[in-house]
């Protein structure tokens, strides 16, 4: 494939302005070790390698140093320090930092020397009686130990208590001095973290007195890291409950101003990880959804900002979103950002993702998951960090808007230029991959056509006339990457549009994207013709492309990779004349659903294996859906809609045949509605249930368990003979017969019947007279003691009932008949006056008629007997004694009846 006119040149600029340049800055950050046993180290082209020697096992925090060559030095967990012959070194135990403090050391190199190192640690406390030694300082001498190192002074406190926060950029690129920046309290002691403190290293060693920025915020979670930008100018801090905030940092003198809080927009809101982009203008942000530390369902963000946006939180993009823990992100030596991935708290992975282009904004700064493999390592949530000046190189590639980036990638056969504006008096070294090599250009280095050999790592040392003045450095690391492969295709249509056999019809160009690249993260861009691919206009709506040759037109496409390096084919579109014959559309009937009646559930998938069988078939909303191929519907057999019309492409090899209407029908549902319970008088069964009238038919059936048992009946009366549960089932006849809709509804027979009066429990000769009745049945009861007519009660038990003989009815309130029998209440009058005028001229029993004999026998107050007799015959006691009238005053009886029942009671005779 030719190279085409259109493709960009790329050009790597070396800036002079801001650059930090010094002693340091080539290879201190070569070599990393972090997680459990894990580490890698970064090559001189660029490129990195696992190693998995290391000695550390640490949750969060931890810290590396190598010298100017890239040769390892130490590293440590915060607690012990291991040489580069990963043993530890003398007194290299027992530092104040944590596994579990986010950033738990720094490593800063001493001024003016190649052997003294300060190690800062941040401290935590994760659970009682795990006391917080808040921030300190050991001192290493590599020299110490034959060369092997020594701690010479360890735990040196600054701060009683602070967050598990630190970071540190040079502030003197001459002097060689630094600041250590780490939150806290103002005082440094317990409570919110409201001060940043920063601690200046320099030719004495460390300044112990601060310089303190208090904020008008209050932080009271300690964790989420802490970064300075490259240049110096920018101060970041993630605090996971507490949000993510950004400050300018002013490296002349050490403080903290201007305090922005950025909003997080999207549903992982936590901040841990954050780093900023080599050149300062974006800054990286991994964000998780605060899910309890040790379960498994967590999920992240990677999120971009714009620094120099107007509103920074509005310039927020998303470059990951799925299923990870929190995680660090640290810059390094090739100009690329990396991320680790942790399934939870306890749990990591063999694998980093990558930021390639991060000084590039969207999309275009390629992030790639799972980009790293560590080998026997494992990375947790930590990544050691650096000084951040040691990233601080300019001479970066320049990027469409007019940006510089550190890392970038040229296409093969494509020109490459590498300069800068020219410095006078200035001498340039330029070296390649590590080897230095002679460029007469001096400030310009051209590269006509790419090729594999030039991948790698460029740097530029760039010394000024004046000795006062600091050196600048500029690197650019170039991956080579090859023009992506390409297909050529061929996009068929049927012309199924109003005029079906002109040749002209719309196209779905996006449909041939997966035939023409094989890598679904390329882009592709189609033109009209050669002049349009010339000109770089491409076809604007790809999505609905109607062809302008009737029949077969040739399409020119490019396909650009996520380097930006391009390859072109080309796409043929054909028009078939639609096929028509054994295809034929249909109406595909179903019944309302029970809670919609204007909605269906349609076995669509039932219906296009019936109707076409020999096809590939697709089902579309719209017309123009169908021609297009986007946003086809489930074929599904629980397809739910209202009346409409759906539109079937049919298809045989990818071949389209036609498209054919499908009409949705919609049948209402019969509505069945019965009591939910009957009873049956099995006494005489006589239930009839009529079903409403005007259903095509009826089926009564006896059920179990919900089941079907038995058809009883398919008359609308179903006539009950037994008690059960039944479901009756109506049909609802449309279309002539051939569609129906099926109801059903389920009801239950109970049993009721008259009653069997089992026993009457009388209670008579009292104040309060009670009869309670005993009974028998399946039925609904009602009692009554006044008439077969009532008044009824639910209540088998009467109260106060005066005495005498009565019949006690009880009626099944289900009209299953009625039970009666005769009740006497057996009572006696309180007083009685035998003075001749008709009223109570005689004392006597109530109740007793029909009774068997009841023999009463009555005594004055001394005991006399004065009568005894039957008074059943209906004559009672005159209140006479051997034919003498006896006196007013009381007396007192005692009856005796048939069964042996005996009461006593006494009462008043007036005169």
């Amino acid at each position: 494939m030719r190279s085409w006119e259109r493709y960009m040149k790329k050009r790597i600029v070396l800036l002079w302005l801001l650059a930090l340049g010094m002693t340091y800055g080539q290879d201190e950050t070569t070599n990393w070790y972090f997680g459990i046993n894990a580490g890698l180290r970064f090559n001189e082209d660029g490129s990195v390698t696992a190693l998995s020697e290391g000695k550390i096992r640490t949750e969060e925090g931890c810290a590396s140093i190598s010298n100017a060559q890239g040769e390892l030095l130490f590293y440590t967990d915060g607690i012990t320090i291991y040489n580069g012959g990963h043993e530890v070194i003398t007194g290299g135990t027992g530092l104040y930092g944590d596994p579990s403090s986010t950033q738990s050391a720094i490593i800063v190199p001493g001024s003016k020397t190649d052997d003294l190192f300060y190690v800062f640690t941040v401290d935590t406390s994760i659970r009682d009686n795990d006391r917080d030694f808040g921030l300190n300082y050991s001192v290493v001498d590599m020299s110490g130990n034959d060369g092997k190192g020594a701690v010479v002074r360890k735990n040196i406190n600054l701060l009683r208590s602070c967050s598990e926060k630190i970071t540190a950029v040079a502030k003197d690129c001459v002097k060689e001095s630094f600041w250590v920046v780490t939150l806290a309290s103002e005082s440094g002691g317990e409570g919110p973290a409201d001060t940043f403190h920063a601690f200046e290293v320099n030719e004495q060693g460390v300044v112990e007195n601060a310089v303190k920025s208090k904020l008008p915020e209050q932080f009271q979670d300690p964790r989420g890291y802490l970064k300075i930008s490259p240049d110096g100018h920018q101060l970041a801090s993630a605090n996971e409950r507490d949000g993510l905030f950004l400050y300018n940092f002013d490296a002349g003198n050490g403080r903290v101003s201007n305090p922005r809080r950025i909003a997080i927009s999207t549903g992982y809101r936590s901040p841990y990880g954050i780093e900023f982009s080599p050149n300062n203008r974006y800054l990286y942000v991994h964000a998780h959804s605060g899910a309890p530390p040790f379960e498994d369902n967590h999920n992240a963000n990677l999120l971009q900002y714009d620094l120099s946006a107007e509103n920074i939180s509005l310039s927020q993009t998303v470059l990951y979103r799925g299923p990870n823990y929190r995680g660090a992100l640290q810059l390094a030596a090739n100009g690329k950002i990396y991320v680790t991935l942790t399934q939870n708290y306890q749990s990591g992975t063999q694998y980093l993702g990558v930021v390639h282009n991060p000084d590039q904004g969207g999309a275009e700064a390629a992030y790639e998951h799972n980009a790293v493999f560590l080998d026997e390592g494992i990375a947790m949530q930590g990544l050691p960090p650096f000084i951040q000046s040691f990233f601080a190189k300019k001479g970066l590639l320049t990027n469409s808007d007019g940006s510089t980036s550190s890392a970038g990638t040229a296409c093969l056969g494509e020109p490459l230029v590498l300069e800068t504006e020219p410095l006078p008096g200035a001498t340039y070294e330029w070296t390649f991959n590590g080897t230095p090599f002679v460029n007469d250009s001096g400030h310009l280095l051209q590269l006509d056509n790419v090729d594999a050999t030039v991948a790698g790592q460029y740097r530029l040392v760039i010394t000024p006339s004046n000795a006062a003045e600091c050196q600048i450095i500029g690197e650019a690391n170039v991956q080579v990457s090859a023009p992506p492969m390409v297909n050529s295709g061929v996009l068929e249509q049927c012309d199924i549009d109003e005029n079906g056999s002109d040749g002209f019809t719309l196209f779905n160009l996006n449909q041939a994207i997966s035939e023409l690249s094989d890598n679904s993260v390329n882009t592709l861009a189609f033109y009209e013709n050669l002049r349009d691919l010339s000109d770089e206009i491409p076809i604007s709506e790809p999505g609905r492309y109607r062809n302008t040759d009737s029949g077969e037109q040739t399409l020119y496409v490019t396909v650009t990779d996520i380097f930006g390096c391009s390859n072109e084919t080309e796409l043929v579109l054909r028009v078939n004349a639609s096929v028509s014959g054994p295809i034929s559309g249909g109406v595909l009937y179903t019944c309302s659903m029970e809670e919609n009646t204007s909605r269906g559930r349609f076995a669509l998938n039932t219906f296009v294996n019936e109707t076409y069988p020999d096809y590939e078939v697709t089902l579309f909303a719209d017309r123009e859906d169908a021609q297009l191929e986007i946003n086809p519907l489930p074929r599904s057999n629980d397809y739910i809609s209202a009346e409409t019309v759906l539109y079937a492409r049919i298809e045989i090899q990818n071949q389209c045949l036609g498209v054919e209407q499908l009409a949705l029908r919609v049948n209402l549902t019969p509505v069945v509605t019965l009591e939910k319970e009957y009873q049956l008088c099995t006494n005489s069964p006589n239930l009839f249930i009529a079903a409403e009238e005007g259903f095509n038919a009826y089926r009564w059936y006896r059920t179990e368990n919900g089941n079907p048992l038995d058809l009883v009946s398919e008359d609308s009366v179903f006539q009950v003979l037994e008690p059960g549960t039944y479901r009756l089932e109506v049909d609802q006849s449309y279309a002539a017969g051939r569609e129906i809709c099926t109801a059903n509804t389920y009801f239950t027979v109970v049993p009721s019947n008259s009653a069997a009066i089992t026993d009457i429990i009388n209670s008579d000769f009292l104040e309060n007279n009670r009869v309670e009745v005993i009974v028998q049945g399946d039925g609904d009861y009602e009692y009554s003691l006044e008439s077969v007519d009532g008044p009824f009660q639910d209540d088998p038990v009467f109260e106060n009932v005066s005495p005498g003989s009565r019949t006690l009815y009880v009626r099944d309130k289900n009209g299953c008949g009625i039970a009666q029998e005769a009740v006497s209440i057996i009572g006696f009058p309180k007083f009685f006056s035998p003075n001749g005028d008709g009223k109570n001229d005689s004392w006597e029993l109530i109740g007793v008629s029909g009774m068997g004999p009841v023999m009463v026998s009555i005594f004055d107050r001394y005991g006399t007997l004065l009568y005894e007799g039957n008074l059943t015959d209906g004559n009672g006691w005159n209140g006479t004694f051997n034919g003498r009238l006896l006196p007013a005053s009381d007396y007192w009886f005692r009856i005796r009846l048939e069964d042996g029942t005996r009461h006593n009671g006494h009462f008043t005779l007036k005169r």
